[in-house]
């Protein structure tokens, strides 16, 4: 049964809005995750192509099945999405994009 990498890409409208996000996002929205089921976490912050360019966070968490995965979503995600809203809503200019893949081959 193939893991299941889950990325949520956010988008935020300058780094001092990331600087934000970063401090609540981890540890304790991270934590919230895997004890939700993820045994695993990256947070990536791709280059920026200018000073004025969004500042992004891509939050990788690994999950070991999509059973574990799909328990997450169900029981986890609701409260921890809705926190994501209160701490950051849709006039703060942060957006999230969520991407959920098979991990075919880890080396």
């Amino acid at each position: 049964m193939p893991s299941i990498l889950y990325t949520v890409r956010t988008t935020c409208p300058n780094l001092q809005v990331r600087s934000r996000f970063l401090a609540w996002l981890s540890p304790n929205h991270v934590v919230e995750v895997m004890k939700g089921g993820a045994t695993g976490v990256r947070i990536v912050l791709p280059d920026r192509a200018s000073d004025t360019a969004p500042a992004v966070v891509e939050t990788q968490y690994t999950f070991p099945s999509r059973k574990a995965f799909d328990d997450y979503v169900r029981v986890h995600a609701p409260a921890l999405r809705a926190d994501n809203l209160k701490n950051f809503p849709p006039e703060s200019g942060v957006t999230n994009e969520r991407l959920i893949a098979e991990i075919a081959a880890e080396f």
